[in-house]
């Protein structure tokens, strides 16, 4: 009997992007195998993102070439997109099976017995149900890194994000399930391991706290690299940083999203904080981790940044010196409180205001890689294109060698110059 093929698109966050992983591997267990999403297909997966206007184009346009491309297959519209606007999925054209994010691992099951001849099928539970994260979950095969997902949802409800909408109140992972989940990825042969989720930093399962999970998770044989991705300043603890201080596993790495610096804004946005307490955590993390990585958001164009408010994200960013930047334009979403905020700003304004601040953005990459010169980094080799590696160094900064002696899904150790670093090639 032919495998069945299928082809997996993702949108939005590296969170969407770890589900994926885990949706990929379920199928190959399944019996499937894995295509392109621009091959032909019998089941064609898009695990949608809705924080953006932009992100729900994207989706449709995905669905649209996918049910072009393979009209007799099954098309999935899985995530965020139906989560929120669930009459619009249910209407959507060509599409067969449509899962709201607690239901979108449940595919397999749903295709084993669905037939195309009844219809559309539809599940979209309340994402507010759970109490517990679902632990069926492991990374697809086929990367140097693999994403864990320990935590899901968030409810911080900040003005701009619908996320909470659509992902829920905050869950954890079982914490002796995480552990044996990222023992079995170091078996596989992945190096390291990105703890992934919207609020990670509330991870908690029973007491035992996000500090807890890595301090288990380093005594894995065979894991050399842990990397903590994107977390809210208020739940990074500083016994936390301490201890990264110290690791030897724990990349000096840190993604803290600010998102203005301005606290007219903040308030604004109901970020919870202000300037001096993100200033605060940041010394405290290069208290103790001097040449740390602090990289950050920032979005641009919220309703009422003026002129004098945005430049006082600018004067904030000068004085900080961040190590990146990630620069979004505010798209108003339907749903949520700033979408109906007064002060609206033109697009041409945030064009502007964004272009700025992604040169800024480049001058802050250069300048931190370059720090790092004349030094010898431990490099985690991932891609190998024209016999040229690339890979990235504990402060995820991007660097290439023609080095015949390194090979892929290896740590060496090389010396930074500019010629090595990718930002300069």
């Amino acid at each position: 009997m032919k495998q069945q093929r299928i082809s997996f698109y993702t949108l939005g966050c590296k969170l969407n992007q770890a589900e994926t992983d885990a949706l990929k591997n379920a199928a190959l267990t399944s019996g499937y195998v894995c295509v392109d999403f621009d091959a032909p297909a019998d089941v064609m997966v898009v695990n949608s993102c809705t924080l953006t206007n932009r992100a729900d184009r994207k989706t449709r346009q995905a669905l649209s070439q996918a049910k072009h491309r393979s009209p007799e297959g099954i098309l999935v519209l899985a995530g965020c997109f139906p989560q929120i606007f669930q009459e619009v999925s249910q209407k959507l054209p060509g599409v067969d099976i449509v899962l709201g994010n607690r239901d979108k691992f449940d595919l397999f099951n749903i295709l084993s017995v669905y037939n195309k001849t009844q219809g559309r099928y539809i599940r979209i539970s309340p994402v507010d149900n759970d109490h517990r994260l679902n632990s069926a979950f492991i990374a697809a095969t086929g990367r140097t890194r693999a994403f864990l997902k320990i935590q899901e949802g968030c409810n911080n409800f900040c003005t701009y994000c619908i996320v909470p909408y659509a992902r829920g109140n905050p869950v954890s992972r079982d914490f002796d399930n995480a552990i044996l989940e990222a023992g079995r990825l170091a078996e596989t042969g992945y190096k390291e391991i990105v703890l992934t989720g919207i609020d990670i930093g509330a991870y908690n399962d029973s007491g035992k706290e996000l500090l807890d999970l890595v301090v288990r998770m380093e005594k894995i044989p065979g894991l050399a690299r842990i990397r903590i991705s994107s977390i809210e300043m208020n739940t990074l603890s500083d016994e936390l940083i301490r201890h990264i201080g110290s690791s030897k596993k724990i990349m000096p790495h840190f993604h803290l999203s600010l998102q203005s610096g301005s606290d007219t804004l903040l308030k604004v946005m109901n970020r919870k904080y202000l300037t001096s307490d993100f200033s605060k955590k940041v010394d405290t993390i290069r208290k103790y981790i001097p040449e740390a990585s602090v990289g950050t958001d920032i979005i641009v164009g919220f309703p009422g940044e003026t002129d004098a408010l945005f430049k006082e994200t600018l004067h904030y960013l000068d004085k900080t010196r961040f190590s990146y930047l990630h620069v979004f334009r505010y798209s108003p979403r339907a749903g949520t409180p700033a979408a109906k905020m007064k002060g609206q700003v033109s697009e041409t304004a945030k064009k502007e205001r964004a272009s700025i601040l992604n040169d800024t953005d480049g001058i802050l990459r250069r300048k931190y890689a370059l720090s790092f010169e004349g030094t010898h980094q431990p490099v985690l080799w991932e891609t190998l294109d024209d016999g040229m590696l690339s890979g990235y160094t504990p402060h995820y900064i991007p660097v290439h060698t023609d080095d015949t002696s390194a090979q892929r899904n290896t740590i060496s150790t090389i010396l930074i110059d500019k010629d090595r670093l990718s930002l300069f090639s």
